[in-house]
């Protein structure tokens, strides 16, 4: 670890680089997840800028960034020119013209400046480097319409934000050289820059500017939603058998940060029984691919995969065709893999917690699913009935003697 790098999403230093694009950094898989959906749109490709050196920039003048296009649903690495200023020798400005232009328009069209420092939601209050990100005029111009890369997929690229603001026609976001006033130089894009330009455009307010940075973190609402998601609750990592298998316990305390999809875009689906007894958790695999030695057997591999503590939590109380249904269909496939647990209300949730009602799901629940029952009338109704809290404290006291 590199004492210097931040994390890009919660701002803590000792974070690591992405092994794959080597641009963004974090300090935990759970950051890491935090910033996933964005993120794996560009990830692959600057890695393969990267690892050929940079071999197809233009010049030497050209400089990565960041292009969001109007028309089209992702945000893309573009190659922009640099211009040295005629006056202020040694000022050098991108040329954005063949960029920034609407189709069908040939007459140049005013711009607009915003200058990013630093991002509070991210513990970065100040950055090295300065963000500039261009955009067009938002008077009437025939043909500009809604940015489609920042605001038309389903969720958007911005979707778990606060901002107001509906950006319209092309953007792109350059970076220059330092945090001083109107920097001098410009420098390539990275993609921590890139989560700062969606966080910037993303929490943007008329009239009062950026919620994460300037004088648009001074307003009320502001400092309340930063006060709300710039920090992390506890969550627990349930480990598969392949991971415990590499010295780690069945379940492992992790923070996780309030900007994590689980709170928002992805925290539609609890538990079925942790819900009834008002544990409102979800859960979302970490991925990975199985754990082999060399020549072991793909039934080895997807046993790597198992995760029996998991579907404890994740089993169903509902009977279809006379059957207990068992596990959501999307978790069906038997290479669960390990599992990150959370409250989306950012409620801590505990281990010990997890435990024990693993436990009594293992101990109390599970027994009862028999198929006699799933047939029987009122068969589900006493599984039902045994799922309550009273039966669960006195479960948890009863191991604590």
């Amino acid at each position: 670890m590199d004492a210097s790098l931040l994390c890009t999403i919660c701002g803590i230093a000792n974070a690591r680089r992405c092994v794959t694009c080597r641009s963004a950094i974090y300090c935990s898989v759970e950051c890491q997840q935090a910033d996933w959906r964005p993120h794996r749109l560009l990830c692959r490709k600057f890695k393969d800028l990267s690892t050929a050196n940079f071999s197809t920039r233009p010049s030497s003048k050209h400089y990565l960034a960041i292009l969001f296009p109007m028309s089209t649903q992702s945000p893309r690495l573009v190659w922009v020119d640099s211009k040295e200023d005629d006056i202020e020798r040694g000022y050098f400005n991108p040329e954005l013209d063949s960029i920034l232009h609407i189709p069908g328009h040939p007459q140049y069209i005013g711009r607009n400046l915003l200058c990013v420092r630093g991002n509070s939601l991210r513990g970065r209050k100040t950055n090295r480097d300065t963000l500039n990100i261009w955009y067009l005029d938002h008077d009437p111009i025939p043909g500009l319409t809604t940015n489609q890369s920042i605001h038309g997929t389903i969720p958007t690229l911005i979707g778990d934000t606060w901002g107001d603001f509906i950006w319209k026609g092309p953007l792109v976001a350059v970076m220059k050289v330092g945090n001083e006033y109107d920097p001098r130089l410009l420098t390539d894009m990275t993609l921590t820059g890139y989560r700062d330009a969606i966080d910037y455009l993303g929490y943007y307010r008329d009239t009062y500017g950026s919620m994460i940075d300037g004088i648009g973190m001074e307003a009320f609402l502001a400092k309340k939603i930063l006060a709300e998601r710039a920090t992390k609750v506890m969550g627990v990592r349930i480990n598969c058998l392949g991971d415990q298998a590499s010295g780690q316990p069945d379940m492992v305390p992790v923070l996780v940060p309030k900007t994590h999809p689980l709170f928002n875009l992805e925290g539609d689906d609890p538990f079925s029984i942790p819900d009834r007894l008002k544990r409102v958790w979800v859960a979302k695999a970490y991925g990975g691919k199985p754990k082999s030695d060399s020549g072991g057997s793909p039934n080895h591999a997807r046993h790597d995969l198992e995760n029996p503590l998991a579907r404890l939590l994740l089993l169903r109380t509902s009977v279809k065709d006379g059957k207990w249904e068992g596990l959501s269909p999307w978790w069906h496939d038997p290479k669960i893999g390990s599992i990150l647990v959370v409250a989306p209300r950012n409620r801590h949730v505990e281990v010990s917690e997890v435990r024990a009602l693993c436990d009594f799901i293992r101990e109390k629940v599970s027994p009862l699913m028999t198929e006699e029952r799933a047939l029987t009338p009122g068969g589900q109704q006493e599984v039902l009935a045994a799922i309550s809290e009273e039966n669960l404290a006195a479960f948890v006291n009863i191991k604590l003697l």
